[in-house]
């Protein structure tokens, strides 16, 4: 298997659009930035991991500047996707660690190289299909407190065990995938329930009707909740 192996170097701030005719990985190990592509833009930082098709043409650009291994082969015997692919690496960044080996390995040894190869695409091919599992699981956390946002019994602690994860795993993706917490979510759903509520209601409705109908039979925690959202008190948001 041919590999072709290249490192850029630290700062760059663009890489121009370009395809290759074999899958190309790239492991950024450090910036912030987007990988243009004709399927769309792909938020990157230090630790993301690309995969691009062949044949689709993509570039990356940050503003600060950012360094990345890419490794371009054919990898066909492993993959059969025509989308982009991103992820996270893990926790022990095992992803970085088998890419450094393989860059600086690149005029080694070709059998190991590609033993090396060959277990960077299993290891990425266990990350995308995990990514895939857990984002289908915050996708059904998302749908449950949506159904049950104004139900004040809810339990969210029972809604994220039902992932089948610990409550703790499954919370830390929640967050990393929607940017908010949980509880954050179901509270930014609330509120933006109540202030739909007051500005159709007006006073026809009282202020702690409006926080029951959002699922807070406690009205001062209501509004504690509301200012946090909105930066204003549910009766200073009525009457401004």
């Amino acid at each position: 298997m041919n590999f072709k192996i290249n490192c850029t170097p630290d700062g760059v701030v663009r890489y121009p659009m370009h395809a290759h005719k074999n899958y190309e990985i790239m492991l950024y190990l450090k910036g912030k930035g987007y990988m243009r592509t004709e399927l769309g833009d792909v938020p990157f930082e230090g630790g993301t991991i690309v995969i691009v098709p062949p044949n689709i043409k993509h570039g990356s650009i940050s503003k600060n500047g950012f360094k990345n291994i890419s490794i371009e082969g054919d990898f066909k015997g492993y993959w059969h996707f025509d989308s982009v692919k991103f992820f996270g690496d893990n926790e022990m960044q095992e992803g970085k660690t088998l890419a450094q080996l393989i860059y600086d390995n690149r005029y080694g040894n070709s059998a190991y190289l590609s033993s090396l190869c060959t277990a960077y695409a299993y290891f990425l091919t266990q990350r995308f299909d995990i990514d895939s599992t857990i984002n289908k699981c915050v996708s059904n956390i998302i749908s449950e407190i949506s159904k049950s946002a104004f139900d004040p019994q809810i339990n969210l602690a029972l809604v994220l065990l039902k992932s089948g994860y610990s409550e703790d795993y499954i919370r830390s993706c929640f967050k990393k995938i929607t940017g908010k917490t949980p509880n954050e979510f179901l509270t930014e759903i609330r509120i933006k329930h109540a202030c739909y509520l007051i500005d159709i209601y007006q006073d026809n409705l009282s202020l702690s009707e409006i926080a029951e109908k959002c699922g807070y039979l406690d009205y001062v925690y209501f509004s504690k909740k509301f200012k946090s959202v909105m930066g204003l008190s549910p009766r200073e948001y009525r009457y401004q």
